[in-house]
């Protein structure tokens, strides 16, 4: 599943690198094609701004008005034409585009206001092509709304025609250099803008044709990637498989002849073979005691391995009674102490219900928490709490006035071969009980909480279902 998930990750960083790459080269073309009409318009109204202006300054003052401000209009829409030439990149690109588009509109409407009926049509072009501008440059979300502004401002500027009494522009001799030459210029206009676009399509589908291409090889890489990862990963499986095995067997091949030492031992020990001085008994019990720790290191050992190669199997019987199960890890508790003077106090409530459960795997939960706090907790007291917590849920907790542990710590604890820094320096514990803990207490549907402080002690809280319905009680 994880090499599905990186596989898709992958794919999916490459895909948004390539949108993100297309937006950006959609932005270039709207540039270039934006430049192209603002060359060409803007060139058209450098040439129709001497035209108008040379009108005015021959014309009187009381007629010549209406020629400077038409005269003005494009010689402003030129010289920002020049600017966006000079200054539109991608950053500005919008700034600039919208200013351009909006004064070309208002040229077109004051263009047509202050001429002849005959001139309506050369308005009209000069609104088609700032509608096709704005389309294509997408000035707006919805290209019908740009429309409607451009086709509403040319029919209010019919309106006003013929309400204002507004003195026509007589060009004179320039009239047909007007009439027949603008609709030419915007013909070569249109060409260019049309020139632009179809380049740069064709551009774009080869491109495009290519990441395409680069795409499905690299898809294949990850593909490839992806399949040589997940046979990796099986094959770590069977070797993990294969070392849980190994210790397994070997924990159980060491459990028989470390029996029979400490059987031996103990019968000697016993005077079964003939009497023995007090320093021959002083060291063979030091021969059991480290037996039963080295018997008791296999086993975790053993469990350990179960667990991880998957071959734990509990023996769940139906109606567990807990009350013998804690006295006795009362009782270990007080044999286990460091310190004599260490308290243990109980809390434990008189209606604690029956539990489907494993007992002797229980027993063995609470058996490493006790035996945890014992070995770390050398002044204070241990506090041993069981209650049920909900209707359906049982808690048993072990609170103790031990060393504690860090916070960035607590990942540790519950990891097998692991020991905290604190545990570390003072050589205690082999990082498997905890680990069990937690295990035995998971296949039981439960967890396994930590709350600690350092220097202050530590909370382990065992939470158990009373009636899990993952367990299956075992039958004869």
């Amino acid at each position: 599943m994880s090499m599905e998930i990186l596989k898709f990750d992958a794919v999916h960083n490459v895909r948004m690198d390539l949108i993100k790459h297309t937006e950006d080269e959609q932005a270039l073309q709207q540039i270039t094609v934006f430049k192209a009409a603002a060359l060409s318009a803007g060139s058209v109204c450098v040439l129709l701004a001497f035209v108008y202006l040379f009108t005015g300054y021959q014309a009187a003052s009381q007629t010549g008005w209406p020629a400077y401000w038409i005269g003005t209009n494009f010689a402003v829409v030129g010289a920002w034409s020049a600017i966006a030439l000079a200054k539109a990149n991608v950053t500005n690109f919008k700034f600039f585009s919208v200013t351009w588009m909006a004064l070309a509109a208002w040229l077109v409407f004051t263009f047509g206001l202050f001429q002849s009926e005959e001139f309506l049509n050369i308005a009209a072009l000069g609104s088609t092509i700032i509608i096709i501008l704005g389309i294509f440059l997408q000035v707006t979300k919805n290209p019908l709304y740009w429309a409607a502004i451009n086709a509403s401002g040319y029919l209010f500027m019919i309106y006003l025609e013929h309400v204002l009494e507004v003195p026509p522009v007589d060009l004179g001799t320039l009239t047909p250099l007007v009439i027949f030459g603008v609709p030419v210029m915007v013909m070569f206009i249109l060409a260019a803008m049309g020139q632009v676009t179809i380049r740069n399509i064709q551009v774009s589908l080869l491109e495009s044709e290519n990441r395409r291409r680069h795409l499905e090889v690299q898809e294949e890489q990850l593909i490839e990637f992806a399949r040589e990862a997940e046979q990796g990963r099986k094959k770590a499986e069977e070797v993990d498989r294969v070392k849980s095995a190994f210790l397994a067997s070997m924990s159980h091949e060491l459990r028989t002849p470390l029996n029979s030492v400490i059987n031996f031992t103990q019968f000697v020990l016993d005077g079964d073979t003939g009497e023995i001085n007090e320093e021959q008994g002083e060291l063979l019990q030091e021969v059991v005691a480290s037996s039963h720790h080295l018997l008791a290191l296999i086993n975790d050992v053993l469990d350990i391995s179960k667990i991880e190669s998957g071959s734990l199997h509990l023996f769940v019987e139906e109606d567990v009674e807990l009350q013998p199960i804690i006295d006795r890890m009362v009782s270990t508790a007080r044999s286990l102490r460091t310190n004599p003077s260490v308290r243990i106090e109980t809390e434990i409530a008189d209606d604690l219900p029956h539990i489907r459960a494993d007992k002797q795997r229980i027993l063995q939960i609470l058996l490493n928490i006790i035996s945890n706090a014992c070995k770390f907790t050398e002044d204070g007291i241990i506090t041993i709490k069981a209650h049920r917590a909900k209707e359906d849920e049982i808690v048993i907790s072990v609170t103790d006035t031990g060393i504690g542990i860090a916070a960035k710590d607590f990942g540790s604890v519950f990891e097998p071969f692991k020991q905290t820094r604190t545990v570390l320096n003072q050589g205690k514990g082999t990082g498997l009980g905890m680990p069990i803990a937690r295990s035995l207490t998971e296949a039981h549907g439960g967890h396994l909480d930590l709350e600690s402080e350092v220097g202050k002690g530590s909370t382990f809280s065992v939470t158990l279902p009373i009636k899990s319905e993952a367990l299956i009680p075992y039958m004869n």
